[in-house]
């Protein structure tokens, strides 16, 4: 089966999904961070998702000159988060994620979490695209991809 855009994000998101427990500090989140070379985790708290605490997090702390063992990853998470379903399309989550400013989106069935999608898994789907579909940039800028089918 090939992945295009329209393609629901379920094909390319990551299973299982790296979490830490809000109560954890700072520190250990950079620790798991760096141990899994990826750009966030999950935040659990009671069992069920919290938040989000991304690299970014913990580099601003660091450039602040912060004690990160001193920081608990439930102070620090972000957690107004922008979630979709296993169902929505890659294009629509890469809309999502450029209009609210994320490289995340935790992936929810209901209230359980069913994965995670990052920027770094849609780009080369969308690149890929891009590169089967004649595009003309018109002088103001605006793409228009011509269709050969």
């Amino acid at each position: 089966m090939s992945v295009h855009p329209a393609s629901p994000v379920s094909a390319v998101m990551s299973w299982p999904v790296a979490t830490i427990d809000s109560e954890a500090t700072l520190a250990e989140a950079a620790e798991s961070l760096a141990a899994d070379n990826i750009g966030a985790l999950l935040v659990l708290r009671e069992g069920g998702l919290a938040g989000l605490i991304s690299e970014r997090d913990v580099i601003a702390h660091v450039a602040m000159g912060s004690d990160l063992s001193h920081l608990l990853v439930g102070e620090t998470m972000a957690q107004d988060l922008v979630t979709i379903s296993p169902e929505t399309s890659i294009s629509a989550a890469a809309r999502t994620m450029n209009e609210c400013d994320v490289r995340h989106l935790p992936v929810l069935q209901g209230s359980m979490i069913a994965g995670v999608v990052s920027v770094r898994d849609l780009v080369p789907v969308l690149a890929a695209d891009d590169e089967a579909a004649d595009t003309v940039v018109l002088p103001a800028g605006t793409r228009v991809i011509l269709r050969t089918e």
